[in-house]
């Protein structure tokens, strides 16, 4: 009991040196709000009442320690360099709320006495405030990092007049982006660039919105949007008229089809251009491929003949498309076989000591023959299976397979005087005559897909 007790206790100093480590090492690497979480869930779970001088020597130096890394920071940093003075007080603030209400929260007084949340919220919302200040604007981004400036702060505290300020330059930057956009929309208009103009027309309506209309940005965004989408939907109209006049395929039509609903969708805010969503309807019907196929195999097919212009007709009189399937099976079951093998082995049985010359001890094998037998018992069955598959119409194609699907158990088993090494076992796995077919179906199922895929990627041309 004493030696458990030893080994527990060795466990527990282990596990608190490796948590110390820890968060030492996370302090050497450079991670100081680490290394203070590693080690206040140390003395968190070690708890207060077994907490020992050693341990809080090392958690004050440790606080003690990040605490001065980041007082220094502050200390050096340049005046002018918020970024790096909040970083530092941010993480004071994070220390502070770490370490602040606990139960060990005595034991670090020298940082929880010379902290507080206010105090620190509001330097940190002052160097926002005065990094705001110093941000001298032009551009819509300058205004616009002005603004996130003082916003960041107002999540701190409400410094001065930093409310005020945010509203001033968010306003001032919702103002100048829009005139931006606005004047980038009228540079591209010049160059008939008509989607790049109406994009800008577009964002100077959406950043300005919180304010109102901004000058005419609407009606432009409508006249260079209008004329984009009635160039683009022309030149869909126009290839699809192209194609048109030189159609002999389904292929074709369907192209048509896909061009003329281009037209009709990117024009469609405005209007049916050109009646092209009727014609894409009419010439759709000419692009489709009526398949037939035998029923059992027609989920398999939906699977494969995905595009909308592939319809599955019932009768081969309505087919484009013809697609016969057989599939022949012969199944076989020759179990069960039996074969025996006579065996013997001659196993030593025992040790025994005899007296030699001279009456000496020696000691002596005494060795068995067993004679037993093994008697093989094999269980098989199998299917044959021929798969046909012929496409005639549109599209030719013919080709048969053979499958061998079968399955093997064999069971061993030991009679006679057997050793006691051996045991009856059993090899492989004999299928119901079922679950063969199942297992055949599943195989001929998986084999037709990848015809039927084929077939798809060629009819797909026609």
């Amino acid at each position: 009991m004493m030696r458990i007790y030893l080994i527990l206790f060795c466990v527990v100093i282990l596990t608190a040196c490796a948590f110390e480590r820890t968060a030492d090492q996370a302090y050497k690497e450079g991670k100081y709000l680490e290394s203070i979480s590693l080690i206040i869930a140390y003395v968190e779970e070690k708890g207060e009442q077994k907490l020992d001088a050693d341990d809080l020597t090392h958690f004050r130096q440790l606080v003690s320690d990040v605490m001065g890394h980041y007082e220094n920071r502050l200390l050096t940093a340049d005046r002018n360099d918020h970024n790096s003075r909040i970083e530092s007080l941010v993480a004071l603030l994070n220390m502070k709320s770490q370490l602040a209400n606990r139960f060990f929260s005595q034991q670090v007084s020298f940082f929880n006495n010379k902290y507080d949340f206010f105090s620190l919220r509001k330097a940190i919302a002052e160097e926002y405030y005065l990094w705001g200040n110093a941000v001298t604007c032009e551009s819509s981004s300058c205004y616009s990092m002005r603004a996130d400036l003082y916003k960041k702060g107002l999540e701190y505290y409400k410094y001065n007049d930093i409310e005020n300020l945010y509203q001033k330059a968010n306003t001032k930057y919702m103002q100048v982006a829009a005139n931006e956009f606005y004047n980038a929309g009228k540079y591209y208009a010049q160059f008939d660039s008509f989607k790049l103009a109406a994009e800008n027309f577009a964002q100077a309506i959406e950043v300005y919105k919180p304010l109102g209309k901004y000058k005419d940005s609407e009606q432009l965004f409508i006249t260079y949007d209008k004329k984009y989408r009635t160039r683009e939907a022309k030149s869909y109209y126009e290839k699809a008229q192209t194609i048109l006049q030189h159609a002999n395929t389904r292929y074709s039509y369907r192209e048509i089809t896909r061009l003329l609903n281009q037209a009709a969708e990117i024009y469609q805010p405005y209007g049916n251009y050109q009646n092209a969503a009727t014609l894409a309807k009419q010439y759709q019907q000419k692009g489709i491929i009526k398949i037939y196929l035998s029923p059992e195999y027609r989920n398999l097919a939906s699977n494969v003949f995905t595009n909308q212009y592939y319809q599955f007709v019932n009768s081969t009189q309505q087919a484009d498309i013809v697609i016969e399937i057989t599939t022949k099976n012969y199944y076989q079951d020759t179990s069960p076989q039996t074969r025996i093998d006579s065996m013997s082995e001659n196993l030593l049985e025992k040790t025994i000591n005899i007296k030699g010359e001279n009456d000496k001890i020696e000691k002596q094998d005494i060795y068995k023959t067993y004679y037993f037998n093994l008697e093989t018992r094999t269980y098989s069955n199998e299917i044959q299976q021929n798969i046909n598959i012929n496409v005639r119409g549109l599209y030719n194609y013919s080709h048969s397979e053979n499958f061998l699907h079968n399955s093997i158990e064999n069971q061993y088993v030991y009679t006679g005087d057997v050793p006691k090494k051996y045991r009856n076992y059993t090899s492989g796995q004999y299928l119901t005559r079922e679950e063969l077919y199942q297992y055949a179906y599943k195989q001929s199922e998986s084999y037709i897909s990848d015809i039927l895929k084929n077939i798809y990627s060629y009819t797909e041309q026609l």
